[in-house]
């Protein structure tokens, strides 16, 4: 897949899926009055497309998304937004985007868990409710009377179900139940997730199988999908200094390192800046690829008393690596308060400009003053910040370089 089409059947819908993907670092392109002929998305480009369906009879939506279809060559990827609560054409549409595709399998992914949408067993539940038992079923235009999600599909496609129970074993398990069956011939299937994690999870596991996957979701499932499967604009690397050794920071670290490339440069227990710098440049220059995420922390076998020494020694080498890769770097995160103190101290900051509270506690802003004027900086404490804090700071100082 070189470039992708999302095709919207309404233009909020458009505007969210956009959104999520320019938050995975994508370069996108919203059209929202599209008009004659296309022009091709560029290489690493997602473009969405405002279909403007959903208030069109079945047959002129069908007509509509067979022929935008038409316009892309199998290494344009394609898929579906659906509304986050089935509304819409989404039978007759995904069977368009399957016709076009006759070798792809379409993946339903419906939840949209940041929303309130989760779905279970093949059920779509709105805030823990079936979706019949919500306002939802008394829409005036899309009344909806069924939440079984393979219901849509089953009759006129063949359609399988990935359960919760098949999701929680991670990605692998996830990629076989998908090969599987499509190897039966099966060409919807559905996908039960709960969380955004179990999202990242089925992303990674359609990213890993042969074979076309179009992706039918409100949004964060393809955006999860082609942050695997498209190269995105470079960003370059995210700088993270750790001085927590936490276990709430260890949680944080794993979390990212599933999502994202790292590479990791480890503290040894007592040394110092003298015998760390060394060993850092020569980490550094034998980097062929420094990844989304560079992460600079100590061993976890800290000396009880040497935390601010450690700390030090933290700073030092966060700013050798900014000198070192300079515009290669396109952030840093300072997480623990006596490293990031010692690092504006050392590198003459005595202002930020505050950008935006990432997660509770977390702020991102630009560092105004000193040797890295300009940068983008996060500053978090080590007990500070969800599973995904660090996971969302690097991925906010990648946007901001773009």
């Amino acid at each position: 897949m070189r470039a992708f089409a999302a095709l919207c059947d309404d233009l909020t819908g458009s505007s969210v899926q956009s959104i999520l993907l320019k938050d995975r670092g994508l370069s996108v392109r919203q059209i929202i009055r599209p008009a004659g002929e296309l022009p091709a998305p560029e290489d690493g480009e997602a473009i969405v497309i405002n279909c403007d369906t959903r208030r069109r009879s079945p047959g002129e939506a069908q007509e509509i998304f067979r022929r935008f279809a038409s316009l892309f060559p199998p290494s344009v990827g394609i898929g579906k937004r659906i509304d986050t609560t089935l509304r819409g054409h989404i039978l007759d549409e995904t069977a368009e985007l399957l016709s076009a595709r006759p070798g792809a399998a379409a993946l339903v992914v419906p939840a949209y868990p940041a929303s309130g949408r989760t779905t279970v067993g093949g059920y779509h539940l709105l805030g823990g409710s079936l979706l019949e038992r919500t306002e939802v079923a008394r829409d005036p235009l899309w009344p909806v009377s069924s939440s079984y999600v393979p219901g849509y599909f089953t009759g006129t496609l063949p359609c399988g179900l990935i359960t919760m129970e098949r999701v929680k074993q991670g990605p692998g398990a996830v990629a076989e139940a998908l090969s599987a069956l499509v190897s039966d011939g099966v060409r919807v299937v559905v996908a039960d997730a709960m969380t955004a994690e179990d999202i990242e999870t089925l992303a990674e596991g359609a990213a890993s199988v042969e074979g076309e996957i179009i992706p039918v979701d409100p949004g964060p499932f393809t955006a999860a999908f082609l942050g695997r499967k498209l190269p995105g604009r470079n960003s370059g690397t995210a700088l993270a200094v750790i001085g927590s050794t936490s276990e709430k920071t260890a949680r944080q670290i794993a979390w990212t390192e599933g999502k994202l490339r790292c590479s990791l440069f480890t503290l040894l227990p007592g040394e110092r800046t003298d015998d760390a710098l060394p060993r850092l440049r020569a980490f550094l220059a034998d980097l062929h690829d420094h990844g989304d995420f560079l992460l600079i922390r100590p061993s976890p076998e800290i000396v009880r008393g040497s935390e601010a020494a450690t700390a030090a020694v933290l700073a030092d080498l966060g700013r050798e690596t900014l000198r070192i890769l300079g515009r290669k770097i396109c952030g840093i995160l300072l997480s623990g308060g006596d490293t990031a103190a010692m690092f504006f101290e050392g590198s003459g900051t005595a202002s930020l400009a505050p950008g935006e509270e990432i997660q509770p506690l977390m702020m991102g802003g630009r560092i105004l003053d000193g040797e890295f004027a300009g940068l983008a900086a996060v500053t978090k404490g080590g007990l500070i910040g969800e599973e995904d804090g660090i996971y969302r700071a690097v991925q906010w100082l990648r946007k901001e370089r773009n």
